[in-house]
């Protein structure tokens, strides 16, 4: 824990002093996704994700991602997650064509929970092991050639209890800050990527349905000097079969 710690120390200092005289774009958009959770057993279970994230609110397609995954909980407060992510990028210019660079993602995620008196935190570290389609962009599909890179996620997160213990509908406030860094060949962090800061609520109904909604931003490192800030609505449903 101490090198985790570390590291956020490390990559948020190495963020506020990069981002002295940075140039910034904005734009806004709507984050939409459904969890689907199937139980396997009492410790295994399978989990199928669907995202699709548009800027300029629904005016412009920029992501569309599809991540099937195993988990295992090896005690009550550590579980492990490992899977699958094909992803759609999409060219901010719709008449780009080609528009969209694919990338097929395989990772491992460790998480961590610390239940409180009526909230908790939880902490999860995702190792991603990425294969990129490289630029420029082809339309024949017999030039596309990928490049393979690494990454390493790092989320903390914090729930508040709102609603009384007999309450039916269960309200949660929810905040988190994720750090994505990129790594070296020798798998080493070494450079910022991305940070995501939300904040909203979720709202469990039952046993099988809850929903999470909030604000999000997210700050990404596109250049050596240049950042794009994405503020978007995001909503994710969560349902156990």
């Amino acid at each position: 824990m101490r090198f985790v710690s570390f590291l956020i120390f490390s990559l948020s200092i190495c963020f506020v002093n990069k981002s002295i005289s940075q140039e910034y774009e904005r734009v806004n958009g709507l984050w939409n996704a459904a969890f689907v959770d199937l139980p396997i057993s009492k410790k295994i279970s399978f989990r199928t994700e669907f995202h699709s994230r548009t800027i300029s609110y629904f005016g412009i397609w920029d992501q569309q991602l599809l991540r099937p995954q195993f988990s295992y909980k090896s005690s009550k407060n550590v579980s492990w997650r490992a899977g699958y992510t094909f992803i759609k990028n999409f060219d901010q210019d719709n008449t780009a064509d080609p528009r969209i660079r694919r990338e097929h993602n395989i990772w491992e995620q460790v998480e961590f929970n610390a239940p409180l008196n009526k909230s908790s935190f939880r902490t999860w570290i995702r190792l991603e092991h990425r294969f990129q389609e490289n630029l420029p962009l082809q339309q024949n599909r017999n030039l596309k050639t990928f490049d393979f890179s690494s990454r390493l996620r790092f989320r903390l997160t914090y729930s508040k209890k709102l609603s009384k213990e007999d309450a039916k509908t269960i309200w949660d406030l929810v905040i988190y800050d994720e750090i994505f860094s990129l790594l070296n060949t020798q798998g080493i962090p070494y450079k910022f990527n991305q940070n995501w800061t939300f904040l909203g609520f979720n709202v469990k109904f039952n046993n099988k349905l809850n929903v999470l909604s909030g604000f999000q931003k997210n700050t990404i490192l596109k250049t050596s000097n240049n950042y794009l800030i994405n503020r978007l609505w995001n909503t994710i449903i969560f349902y156990k079969i």
